[in-house]
This record gives C-alpha cells, structure tokens and sequence, in this order.
C-alpha cells in the first residue's frame, strides 16, 4: 500500500477505475442520503465515502492515497463545473481535503495493518473537516 507504483501502469489503471467507481458509488449513496435529517446525513456520507474509496484500494491491492487522491480530483472538477461562484476553490478544498483524508487513512493501514482503524481515521478526518466548513458557513452567513 505504498504511494509509488513503479512504473507498473496496470496498477494505475486499476487505481483510477477503482477511483470513478468509488465516486460514482458515493454519489449514489449521497443521493439516497440526502432526504434524511442533517444530523444524520452529517455522520453517514463521510462514513459511506470513507468506505468506498478505502476498502476497495485494500482489497484491490492499491494505494489507498492515490484512490483518496483520485477520488478528491473527482470531487474537485464536480464541484469546479456545478458549484457557484466559488466552485474553484470548493474543487481545490476537495483536492486538498480528500488528499489529506487518503494520507491519514493509508498511514493508519500502514501502522495497524487493518481496514476498520484505517477506515475510522479517514472517518474522523473527514467529519472534522465537514464540522469545520460548516461552522465557517454558518458565521459567514451572519456576517
């Protein structure tokens, strides 16, 4: 689970099909999310999206920093081309956040050797940095 693949391009391949599939599945699964309560929604999509980019990489045998990476690029040129007038900096939190999340995910696999610890600590990043960007949502909207 290292972050390089030696020039072994059917690991990359697999990686970047493994990552539009996680995208593309955590879409879906925020999409069936998004009638429940806020609170709800708030602690199960960075659960689901955790899950689909993470157990796959291991499973797989990729890196679960290029999925979350990936994945974060995905996110990224979503929010860039649909978003308002701060969809390129919304893309660039998406990369950077995502990329943050895959970093603590695969140091966590690394050191434990197990997908639940792994997959928790990307969880408890990802709901740290969505508590975050809400609280600073919520002031500006007061200002």
């Amino acid at each position: 689970m290292s972050l390089h693949y030696y020039g072994d391009s059917k690991l990359v391949l697999l990686s970047t099909a493994i990552a539009l599939l996680a995208a593309a599945l955590a879409w879906q699964l925020n999409r069936l999310l998004k009638n429940l309560p806020d609170r709800y929604l708030f602690f199960l999509a960075p659960f689901q999206e955790e899950a689909v980019k993470t157990f796959p990489a291991i499973y797989m045998g990729v890196s679960i920093f290029f999925i979350h990476v990936l994945f974060g690029a995905v996110e990224a040129v979503w929010e860039i081309f649909s978003c308002c007038r701060n969809g390129f900096f919304a893309g660039l939190a998406a990369l950077a956040s995502h990329s943050a999340f895959g970093f603590i995910t695969a140091s966590t696999y690394a050191l434990y050797d197990a997908s639940l610890p792994a997959i928790f600590a990307g969880y408890l990043a990802h709901i740290s940095w969505n508590y975050v960007v809400m609280l600073l949502a919520t002031r500006r909207r007061k200002n």
